[in-house]
């Protein structure tokens, strides 16, 4: 009994005891847990803090290839301006066309490069003015490339002046400019502009391609401060004095002409007129004080790098069935004629003419004297009476005919008419006028709406009125004779007035086919269309005025105006026209075509 007892009291004991341990128990659990909660804190942080450090890390890489980024963009950008400065400026480059360079630098001593590399688009070969541009900018380290940017860009030189004529000027329908015109006039357009038109006046016609910027009050680029003779005996390159080929005679030789150690522009020097009679290359620049006539074919001038082609400071004139190719830039202090019959001229360049560029029509008589179109008098290939013929507009259009040699108190005046319309004003078929009170005067004209055929001669502007009443749309034979003491008209070849005059030297220094033949006014042409113009000096026969006929004596000018047209191409050429001459040691002269440049497309590649 005592023992259950005992063991009872053992037990109770156990039972006492047991919360106690709980709570022990209990306490230990709550620190484990505590425990942990601060180990996960910690490794919370510390899994937070490397994210961190290694996004920073990141950070930091990006933000350095960001820059080195950009700085490579930066250094591609700058190659492109390298690449625009030079192909505006091609006297700057080696040679000269432009092709790029490699391992260019913008700081000297750095690990940054750009290669460059310049390729003019020649897709079309009549438009010279295209380039496309490749830059390639990278950093060195070790000898490998940590960075690059690569840019492609095509580029374009706007304004880029082909022709520009220093006057009022017309465009006639066979010229063809590739690249932009400057007119300090007004312009009128026959032919076709490939480019963009500025004029100091108005501006019309149509087939031009690009804007029409009339009324400009500066041109694009200046005229080129260039004199014969800057040239006459010696010129520089730097401080390097060169001496200049002199050409012998009047008529320049045949053959090739090229530069040598002494004259390396090919420089060749007249002081006065030249003829180029065919067959002539000259490698070089040619220089002429004074007029230079080109009367053959196949001659070519191509100019030396940075040098013009051609400088002449009177007129230039291409005959009839002559042609001329030039590579280069040419100027022209006077006028530029071209003969519409059969010639050719090449301008691979530019043209600057200072009176424009005119028509001339042929002398068939052998005379030389040809006519010079004024105010656009218009072809007709196929609309005369024989073969071709020239239209006139009834207002202020003419063909100027040369009358050198030609004053006789004698002579014989014939042509065809076709009139297209009538008027009360005059409207002058041929005239001739003294610039002295017209006291030397003949003049054929029709006088009102009806068409009445007048004749003025001497001070008399109507010496004989109302000879015969014309029709529009259809052809006449008119004719003149007059022989020291009288005169006859004819129309059709029958006698229609006649009259007494004395002292008339009726063809004096120049006369008009279209018109009046005054100096001065020129607008009352002729409306219609004229062919066949003959001057002799003599009186025909009766019978051999009409028909007319060829062969006769006394023929002093004979302007059958059959011709098409002038044909003239001029191309601009920017990296041979820009010039830098050297007409005094240490002084350059620079010129460049193109007045500006801008950027079509940037791509990144």
């Amino acid at each position: 009994m005592k023992s259950k007892e005992k063991r009872l009291k053992i037990e109770n004991s156990r039972f006492k005891t047991c919360p106690e341990r709980s709570r022990r128990i209990g306490k230990s659990k709550k620190a484990g847990a505590a425990l942990l909660v601060v180990l996960f804190v910690i490794m919370t942080i510390t899994i937070l803090s490397l994210g961190f450090l290694s996004r920073s890390d990141v950070e930091l890489a990006c933000g350095e290839n960001m820059i080195l980024h950009s700085q490579m963009d930066y250094l591609a950008e700058s190659g492109l301006t390298h690449a625009r400065g030079l192909i505006l400026n091609p006297q700057d480059a080696g040679s000269e066309y432009w092709t790029g360079a490699v391992g260019q630098q913008l700081v000297v001593g750095s690990v940054d490069y750009y290669d460059v590399e310049v390729v003019r688009d020649d897709s079309d070969m009549t438009d010279r003015c295209n380039y496309i541009i490749d830059c390639n900018s990278y950093r060195l380290k070790n000898g490998e490339k940590i960075g690059s940017s690569s840019i492609r860009a095509k580029l374009r030189l706007d304004p880029c002046i082909a022709y520009w004529a220093g006057s009022s000027t017309i465009i006639s329908p066979l010229t063809v400019v590739n690249g932009d015109v400057y007119c300090d006039g007004d312009l009128s357009n026959n032919g076709s502009i490939n480019g963009d038109v500025f004029a100091a006046g108005t501006i019309t016609g149509i087939s031009i391609t690009g804007q029409k910027n009339g009324l400009v009050a500066q041109a694009p680029v200046a005229w080129p401060g260039l004199e014969t003779n800057d040239f006459s005996s010696t010129y520089y390159i730097g401080s390097v004095s060169y001496c200049v080929d002199l050409v012998g005679s009047s008529v320049h030789p045949g053959g090739s002409f090229n530069p040598s150690a002494s004259n390396p522009a090919g420089v060749r020097y007249l002081n006065g007129d030249l003829e180029l009679p065919g067959n002539v290359d000259i490698e070089g620049m040619l220089v002429v004080n004074g007029t230079l006539r080109v009367s053959g074919g196949n001659n070519v001038i191509s100019a030396v790098k940075n040098f013009p082609a051609l400088l002449v400071s009177g007129d230039m004139i291409v005959e009839s069935s002559s042609s001329l190719e030039i590579n280069g830039l040419v100027v022209i202090k006077g006028q530029m004629q071209v003969s519409a019959d059969n010639t050719n001229v090449s301008i691979f360049g530019g043209l600057l003419v200072e009176d424009g560029i005119l028509e001339t029509t042929a002398d068939s008589s052998g005379n030389g004297n040809s006519g010079i179109l004024y105010n656009g008098p218009t072809w007709q290939p196929a609309g005369g009476k024989i073969n071709g013929a020239l239209g006139f507009n009834g207002n202020n259009t003419l063909a100027k005919i040369s009358t050198d040699g030609i004053d006789s108190q004698k002579g014989t005046l014939s042509l065809w008419a076709y009139a297209k319309g009538f008027d009360n004003s005059h409207h002058y078929m041929f005239g001739h006028a003294s610039q002295i009170a017209w006291l030397d005067r003949i003049q054929l004209y029709t006088n009102d709406e009806n068409g009445w055929l007048d004749l003025g001669l001497g001070d008399d502007h109507a010496m004989h009125t109302n000879i015969q009443s014309l029709d529009t749309n259809r052809w006449y034979h008119i004719a003149l004779t007059w022989d020291g003491t009288g005169y006859v008209v004819y129309v059709d070849g029958a006698p229609k007035a006649n009259g007494n005059y004395t002292g008339l030297s009726v063809i004096g220094p120049g006369a008009d086919i279209g018109n009046d033949g005054n100096p001065v006014y020129r607008d009352e042409s002729f409306y219609g269309i004229i062919d066949e113009v003959r001057i002799y000096n003599r009186v025909l026969d009766v019978n051999d005025i009409y028909p007319p006929k060829d062969g006769l004596a006394g023929l002093v000018g004979h302007w059958k105006l059959d011709d098409s047209g002038s044909d003239v191409t001029i191309t601009a050429a920017p990296s041979k026209t820009a010039i830098e001459v050297w007409p005094q040691a240490g002084v350059a002269q620079r010129w460049e075509q193109a007045g500006g440049a801008f950027f079509r497309s940037i791509e990144r590649k």
